[in-house]
């Protein structure tokens, strides 16, 4: 009798929310920015994109994220966004076991201290 073969596939909204989740644990990192398909959503559906901030782009054997962050004020971008880069590489890379092209960082914006 032949074995079957389990097939595990991970949904995007798992691989987008580890995503946010990694990306928001980044010190610097104030909040994740809507893009422009999240407001699209948000008109036509009327509901928030469960993926908000995080785009997600497959071929068959790999991954190439784009995230959209405002970063809080007096943080240094260039290495706010290797940190991001790397927190998002091993997080997405530990639970689909495929290769990550690219984690490219979109600054949306900057948010200032309260109280400015």
């Amino acid at each position: 009798m032949a074995e079957k073969q389990a097939i595990n596939k991970i949904s995007e909204e798992i691989i987008c929310n580890a995503a946010m989740k990694a990306a928001l644990r980044v010190p610097g990192v104030n909040h994740l920015s809507d893009t422009f398909a999240d407001n699209i959503t948000k008109m036509i559906a009327g509901k928030e994109s469960a993926q908000r901030g995080i785009k997600l782009s497959k071929d068959k054997e790999s991954y190439t994220i784009d995230i959209f962050i405002v970063a809080d004020y007096g943080t240094k971008i260039p290495e706010l966004a290797w940190n991001i880069q790397t927190a998002v590489k091993e997080k997405v890379s530990k639970i689909t076991k495929k290769t990550i092209n690219a984690v490219n960082i979109h600054i949306q914006g900057v948010a200032l201290p309260k109280g400015e």
